[in-house]
């Protein structure tokens, strides 16, 4: 799963200090992993009713949301879902402002 995922962003030019950041926070949450590996292959997310969903928002929830979490964004977003609730639910009340 991880040389999957490192494999992408090494593609997509992402540095290396945040590649490490980006790997160990996949590991920590696996079943998320799998998921964003079976989108990098396919492209697709998977469907409602087999996919994570974390305070009722899955992947292909949260990529419809906003531009900027279509792929590995709304992955992300489901890892801070899980990991900071508080934060990720404001930032999802607000429609992904930027500062």
């Amino acid at each position: 799963m991880i040389s999957t995922i490192k494999e992408y962003y090494k593609n997509n030019n992402i540095p290396t200090a945040l590649l490490s950041r980006k790997l160990n926070r996949f590991d920590r949450n696996k079943d998320i992993g799998l998921e964003f590996c079976q989108w990098i292959k396919t492209g697709k997310y998977v469907p409602a009713g087999i996919c994570v969903e974390i305070e009722g928002y899955s992947a292909e929830k949260l990529a419809a949301l906003s531009p900027y979490l279509i792929g590995d964004g709304a992955f992300e977003m489901l890892i801070e879902l899980r990991e900071n609730k508080e934060k990720a639910l404001k930032q999802i009340d607000e429609g992904f402002k930027l500062k």
